[in-house]
C-alpha cells in the first residue's frame, strides 16, 4: 500500500542539487543543544533524527527523554508525529515506536545533516529525499538489521506500534548503506554562548503554563518548573512519559510556530508552508512573540524578535511545535498574574483554564486513517 500520494517520479526537467563532499569542519560546541561538547569525537559527529509514533494508542514511548530536540507536527487524521533528534548516536537507546517519514519533518532534518531513521514513508517525503540524493535508514529496506519488533508489546498493541531501534542497529544500517557518522555540521538554532549567562526574556510576559491544540484529536501542554528551569510536557491530558526511564520529558526551550497547513492532492497528507511565519519563544517561565523564516527545505530555521533582530536561543533541550494558523486560537498562556488567550489579549487569571485536558473525538476513526495511509 502506498502512503500519502502517488508514486509518480519527479519531472526530469527539475534540476536536482548534487551533494558535493566538503572537508569536515570541527565545531566548538554542541550544535543541537548549544552546550559545551561532552567529548572530542562529537566535534564532527552527525546527529541522528528518529521518527516516533505519537498517537494515543502508542503511549508510552521509549527513549525520547534523551532526545535533545523534539519536533512535533500533524501528519494525517489530526494525529501528530515526533522527530527526536540526538547529537550523539550513543544516546539512541531503545527508541520507539518507530513510524514513517513525512516531508515536513524532512525539511527540518535536512539543515542538520542528520542520519534520518524511520520505517516507511509518504511519497512526498520520498520525492524530497530523492531530490536531495539523501540516503536514509528506512526499515522497509533494512528490516530487522536496523529495527526490532517487540513481540511482548504486540500482545497489547497493534503491530505498527511495536517497532524499535537503537544505536547499534542504526550503525548496522549505516554500514549497509555506506553512510558515514561524520559530516558537515550546522547549528540547529542561533545559540547564546554557553560560557556566558543565559539570555533572559526581560521584555516578555510570564508563561508558567502553556496549552494548545494541534487538531481536535491532539493537544499539548507544558508546565514550567522554576527549580530546574524546564518545561514539562503533557499530551492527551497526562504527562508524556519515557517508558524506559519513567520520567516526564522536559525542555529548557519551547518554540511554538504557526503557519499555513493544507492537504496534498492525495487527500491525506498534510502540506506545511515552511517558508516563514509567526510564533512564540518560551524560556525561563517567560515568553516573547517571534517571527521565523526557513525558505527552501535545505535552509535552516531562523528566529527573529518583532524588531527583526535574531533571537538568541539558550542552551539546552528544545521542543518545537508547528501548528496551523487556525489552531493559534486554542493557545492559552498562563502566568501568576495573567491569562493570555489565542487572540493575544490579556485577561485576568481567575481559573485554571490552561489545563492539559482535551476531549478526544473520533479517535478510532482517525487512528485508523493514520495506519491505513502508511506503508508499514
Amino acid at each position: 500500500m502506498t502512503a500519502c500520494g502517488s508514486s509518480d517520479p519527479q519531472p526530469e526537467s527539475e534540476i536536482q542539487p548534487e551533494i558535493t563532499p566538503e572537508p569536515v569542519e570541527e565545531r566548538s560546541y554542541n550544535y543541537i543543544t548549544g552546550e559545551k561538547l561532552e567529548f572530542e569525537e562529537l566535534a564532527t559527529m552527525r546527529p541522528v533524527a528518529v521518527m516516533v509514533d505519537n498517537s494515543k494508542f502508542a503511549m508510552p514511548q521509549s527513549g525520547i527523554e534523551a532526545a535533545e530536540i523534539i519536533y512535533e507536527m500533524v501528519t494525517e487524521g489530526g494525529i501528530t508525529r515526533l522527530m527526536a533528534v540526538y547529537s550523539d548516536i550513543d544516546k539512541v537507546e531503545d527508541v520507539g515506536p518507530i513510524r514513517s517519514a513525512r516531508d515536513q519533518f524532512v525539511q527540518f532534518m535536512l539543515p542538520l545533516n542528520a542520519i534520518y531513521v524511520h520505517i516507511g514513508t509518504s511519497i512526498y517525503a520520498t520525492d524530497m529525499l530523492n531530490f536531495y540524493h539523501y540516503q536514509d535508514i528506512d526499515g522497509l529496506y533494512l528490516g530487522v538489521s536496523s529495527f526490532v519488533f517487540d513481540a511482548e508489546r504486540a500482545t497489547k498493541y497493534a503491530h505498527e506500534h511495536c517497532w524499535y531501534t537503537d544505536d547499534g542497529m542504526i550503525e548496522e544500517g549505516m554500514r549497509k548503506t555506506g553512510l558515514s557518522i561524520n559530516g558537515n555540521l550546522y547549528p540547529a538554532f542561533n545559540f547564546a554562548d554557553y560560557r556566558e549567562a543565559p539570555v533572559t526574556l526581560d521584555s516578555g510576559l510570564d508563561a508558567t503554563d502553556i496549552y494548545f491544540m494541534f487538531s481536535s484529536y491532539a493537544d499539548a501542554s507544558l508546565h514550567y518548573n522554576a527549580e530546574d528551569n524546564r518545561y514539562y510536557k503533557n499530551t492527551f491530558g497526562a504527562p508524556q512519559i519515557d517508558e524506559s526511564t519513567g520520567n516526564q520529558i522536559a525542555f529548557e526551550n519551547v518554540l511554538l510556530l504557526n503557519t499555513n497547513v493544507s492537504i496534498y492532492p492525495d487527500g491525506l497528507c498534510t502540506a506545511f508552508d515552511l517558508t516563514a511565519g509567526e510564533g512564540y519563544y518560551f524560556y525561563g517561565g517567560k515568553y516573547i512573540p517571534v517571527t521565523w523564516t526557513k525558505g527552501q527545505p535545505e535552509e535552516p530555521l531562523q528566529i527573529f524578535d518583532l524588531e527583526g533582530m535574531p533571537v538568541q536561543m539558550n542552551v539546552g533541550k528544545t521542543y518545537v511545535a508547528v501548528i496551523e494558523d487556525d489552531m493559534v486560537e486554542t493557545l492559552k498562556i498562563q502566568g501568576p498574574d495573567q491569562n493570555i488567550e489565542g487572540n493575544g489579549e490579556m485577561q485576568p487569571s481567575d481559573d485554571d483554564s490552561g489545563d492539559d485536558s482535551n476531549e478526544e473525538t473520533e479517535s478510532d476513526k482517525e487512528e485508523g486513517s493514520d495506519d491505513s495511509s502508511e506503508e508499514n
